[in-house]
């Protein structure tokens, strides 16, 4: 069994929605792991509570590789240190699968049992936080950092040599000016030759730029067009600022980013829904949809959960408590969180999943339950 993962990739993301665990099912695990929880190993207990309220609610053969799955982590949570602010545990012995991850971001308290990876939290986590490339810079000097789902690394630091100003009047300063801003010029150049190389080895979502306006700006010119097109902020900054007023300064950026991409995505569904354009929103309407395959991206709102009915014959869901399916009169079986299986419904056809917060997640919440969809062509 291999130790803790800190940094969670989107390949590892990947590897385990395409995870095939055959007649197997997946103990999916978050525990939130506040300070206090950490001293004291509390969380071992909400663990434990969650690990009894799942075991009354499956049958016999079930109940077998439960246990063991539960023993499997209850061991490694004996011989670990906590890190971050969260946890998240995938394992499922019988196809070797074991991933664990602690996080610098808050995740809620859930566990699962299924016939797959349960990934919403952590969906929401990688939709909510994209990677992000910070530079400090100023005339001689640059910092490069990288923030990702709430940690901060700092990757490299840059030197040149700038001559300083002549302070004499005459020809000889206007020269030693334009010497001196040459300099200035290449230093800044080879840092934008720097983020780009960076890009191509290791993408990023967005760039930040900070540091003396003169500075930002030239770098900002000098930016090739791929990052241009992802810079959101240039921002004043010391070049010895901390790494924690970094983040700091970072995450709320990516707040204001997320917030701003998620209000025009809510703002297109309800212009494309309105217009008949494939979009739709409202609970039955997106599940509606969904059985007929048409999902492309499904929308749901932060929080929204609600019990429902599947069928077990055509797997149509329905909102609600239903004791025959309306499409094929086949008996329906209880789903406690339909948001949950209407989201791994989605997965399952190829569609992609988009989760929005704060205020476009209550007038999502509002005007249609908390969920919406764009749909395929056709």
């Amino acid at each position: 069994m291999k130790g803790v993962t800190c940094v969670l990739t989107r390949e590892q993301i990947e590897q385990l929605e395409n995870f095939d665990v055959q007649d197997a099912c997946v103990l999916s695990l978050y525990l939130s792991q506040p300070p206090a929880s950490q001293v004291e190993h509390s969380y071992k207990t909400v663990f434990q509570d969650l690990v009894h309220e799942m075991r009354d609610r499956l049958d016999e053969p079930q109940r077998s590789q439960f246990t063991a799955e539960v023993n499997r982590i209850t061991d490694w949570l004996e011989a670990r240190q906590p890190q971050g602010k969260s946890l998240a545990v995938f394992s499922c012995a019988p196809r070797g699968l074991w991933q664990a991850h602690d996080l610098a971001v808050d995740l809620a308290d859930h566990l699962a049992f299924q016939s797959r990876p349960y990934l919403e939290p952590l969906l929401d986590v990688l939709d909510e936080y994209e990677r992000y490339a910070v530079v400090l810079v100023d005339k001689e000097k640059a910092r490069l950092f990288t923030v990702f789902l709430g940690a901060i690394e700092e990757s490299q630091a840059l030197r040149d040599f700038v001559p300083g100003k002549h302070d004499k009047g005459g020809p000889s300063q206007a020269n030693f000016q334009r010497h001196h801003d040459a300099h200035v010029y290449r230093h800044l150049k080879r840092v934008a030759e720097y983020l780009a190389e960076i890009f191509r080895r290791r993408p990023f979502d967005r760039l930040i730029l900070g540091g003396p306006e003169e500075a930002t700006s030239e770098l900002k010119r000098l930016l090739p067009r791929a990052l241009a097109h992802r810079l959101v902020a240039t921002i004043p900054g010391e070049i010895f600022a901390t790494p924690a007023e970094i983040l700091e300064r970072t995450l709320e950026i990516e707040r204001q980013v997320e917030r701003s991409v998620e209000q025009r995505l809510l703002d297109e569904l309800f212009v494309r829904a309105a217009a008949g354009a494939r979009a739709t929103y409202g609970v039955r309407q997106t599940l509606d949809a969904l059985w007929l395959g048409k999902v492309q991206t499904l929308v749901v709102a932060e929080g929204v959960r609600a019990e429902g009915s599947e069928c077990s014959n055509c797997a149509r869901l329905e909102p609600g408590s239903l004791a025959e399916c309306p499409a094929c009169a086949h008996p329906m079986v209880c789903v406690p969180d339909l948001m949950e299986r209407a989201v791994e419904r989605a997965l399952d056809q190829a569609g992609s999943v988009e989760v929005v917060h704060g205020e476009a997640a209550r007038h999502l919440h509002e005007s249609g339950g908390g969920l919406g969809a764009f749909l395929r062509y056709g």
